[in-house]
């Protein structure tokens, strides 16, 4: 907000996801994160099958299903009416995997872009592929392709779009965020953020003794090894 012009807003925005992607369906596990028991009905009857079977005292269980949050952020031009000049958003697993939340994603996309928006697409995401996105690694030069990258789209100009490859090996880059015509664009230091969400997210108590979740692989995999030795977080 600071490097913006007096009259350009960013806004944190949320659009609450109901629908469970179709890869996760039976998942329930990983989507209900909060179960509880409320109380028991000890002493009550149960009820009787026969006359020589025990009863079944229940347990009343309340589930509470989080749903998922598809989180963004949009530049409005107040001088404009509000109108939004930029839209920033931040990969996740359900706007990239199969399903209804990705055709929803890619119609929010073809609308910013109906309406002349600059949309900036930030994907840290490297378990996915982008198969169902615009641009994937195969659009890219083999010596270009990295695990990480940024798509930037300039309003008007929806056939095109400007794709910065991001190194896994080395700090996160400043990406340029595009504003109005007249505008220069300002620079979104993503490094500093992450370090930022890092320590008040409270993430300093990952355990680097284990591997990923997704495993790194050859060269990559050698490299994250003898960073962690070299910070005393592996043997």
């Amino acid at each position: 907000q600071p490097l913006l012009p007096p009259d350009l807003r960013a806004r944190s925005e949320e659009r609450v996801i109901l629908e469970v992607p179709q890869e996760s369906a039976g998942e329930g596990g990983s989507f209900r994160p909060d179960v509880s028991v409320t109380h028991s009905a000890a002493g009550r009857r149960g009820f009787a099958m026969t006359a020589a079977t025990s009863t079944l005292d229940p347990i009343s269980v309340r589930i509470y299903d989080a749903p998922e949050v598809d989180r963004f952020v949009q530049i409005i031009d107040r001088s404009s009416g509000n109108r939004v000049v930029t839209a920033i958003e931040l990969l996740s697993p359900w706007n990239k995997g199969p399903g209804r939340l990705n055709k929803d994603y890619k119609e929010k996309l073809r609308a910013y872009m109906r309406a002349g928006v600059n949309i900036v697409e930030i994907d840290l995401l490297r378990d996915r592929g982008r198969s169902r996105l615009k641009v994937g690694q195969d659009d890219l030069p083999p010596q270009r392709r990295t695990p990480y990258l940024a798509c930037v789209v300039i309003g008007g100009e929806p056939d095109r779009r400007s794709v910065y490859p991001i190194s896994l090996r080395l700090p996160l880059p400043a990406l340029p965020i595009p504003l109005r015509e007249n505008d220069e664009p300002v620079a979104l230091a993503l490094q500093p953020l992450i370090e930022r969400v890092y320590i008040a997210g409270g993430h300093d108590d990952i355990d680097y003794s284990k591997p990923c979740s997704v495993p790194l692989q050859g060269e990559d995999a050698a490299w994250a090894n003898d960073l962690l030795k070299s910070a005393g977080l592996r043997q």
